[in-house]
């Protein structure tokens, strides 16, 4: 299981270097927070982040799923995409999808397509269905859903883990913090944890996060 970080470019090279001290293998380039989006300025925290020993995911994360409108989403996309390790393209993203899975693979890098709902668990069938979409396109299904109870918890883990292939599988919430250290033993391939200021509910310190993984594996 590989640990990410999410980063703002607030200090970001900074920021980074921590992030590489403290034991994270990625860092998550959050571009719909950032100040500035050009897409050499982006280009240039991808490559730092890289030169540095970091793999990096590209994220531009659309308004209706917890992001905020970058005007030049697609541009940064086909653009910087094929210099990232990962890029995080949501599943509802349907317009998008085929150009941005061409333009990662350009660069040898994988498509994460993602699931978000801030408000529930939803039942077992659409989780299901979502991994097996992600899959058809072309993806890493990310299945990232808010936990209300433990039961939901166990639920999305044991679902997820019926689904083969590689996956990535979030419980949000303080109920959900579980499933970001043990995902791993239910197929989930990547956990995000936080460096300072968490930017999902739910996300646990980096320090944590690494010790834990170390515990259980």
């Amino acid at each position: 299981m590989l640990i990410a970080v999410p980063l703002t470019d607030k200090n970001f090279k900074e920021r980074v270097k921590e992030a590489k001290e403290k034991g994270a293998d990625l860092v998550e380039l959050r571009v719909d927070q950032f100040s500035r989006t050009e897409v050499g300025y982006v280009l240039e925290l991808i490559r730092f982040a890289k030169s540095i020993g970091l793999g990096t995911i590209l994220t531009v994360r659309k308004p209706e799923e917890g992001g905020r409108e970058v005007k030049n989403r697609r541009e940064i996309f086909e653009e910087v995409g094929p210099e990232s390790d990962y890029v995080d393209l949501e599943l509802s993203s349907r317009d998008l999808i085929v150009p941005v899975r061409e333009a990662v693979s350009e660069g040898g890098g994988k498509l994460i397509l993602s699931f978000h709902d801030f408000e529930r668990t939803p039942p077992s069938w659409v989780i299901r269905e979502v991994i097996r979409e992600g899959i058809r396109y072309g993806g890493i299904p990310k299945v990232a859903v808010m936990a209300r109870s433990y039961e939901d918890v166990a639920r999305l883990l044991c679902t997820a883990s019926k689904e083969r292939g590689e996956k990535i599988v979030i419980a949000m919430g303080d109920l959900g913090k579980v499933s970001r250290v043990a995902g791993f033993v239910f197929g989930s391939v990547i956990t995000y944890a936080s460096l300072g200021k968490a930017l999902a509910p739910g996300q646990l310190p980096l320090e944590e996060v690494v010790k834990l993984r170390e515990l259980l594996s």
